[in-house]
């Protein structure tokens, strides 16, 4: 935090070039309002921080980043789901997420470079 006095002010002015501690996200209440009809979003700190969509049978809950975070029979239980974007859970999910994108294109790679070598490999005979 700096102080800054401006010629034509009595008063000095406070500006903060840094963000908000973390322990004071943390700490901050979560705020939720109805957008549409079965669609909740949430607010913490003035952020987003997760919605939870109805879906047939159920409530499905993501966090900041549109990541599911898993489905759940009542509303509550889906509100509740979004504890942090920080929470062990959530990381877990992240990460699984993350390998099971990453494998998949993986194997699509792979197989789009075994089409364009058998293509060329048999261009001579064409």
């Amino acid at each position: 935090m700096t102080l800054v006095s401006h010629p034509s002010s009595i008063e000095p002015v406070t500006t903060s070039n840094r963000p908000a501690p973390a322990a004071a996200t943390a700490s901050a209440r979560t705020m939720w309002a109805k957008v549409d009809t079965g669609f909740w979003v949430a607010h913490r700190a003035g952020e987003y921080f997760g919605c939870v969509d109805q879906v047939a049978g159920g409530f499905v809950s993501r966090d900041a980043h549109g990541i599911p975070i898993g489905r759940y029979d009542a509303l509550e239980a889906a509100k509740s789901s979004l504890r942090s974007t920080t929470h062990p859970l959530n990381i877990a999910r992240r990460r699984r997420a993350e390998r099971v994108s990453l494998a998949a294109a993986t194997a699509v790679g792979v197989t789009a470079l075994g089409f364009a070598l058998t293509a060329g490999a048999l261009a001579p005979f064409l």
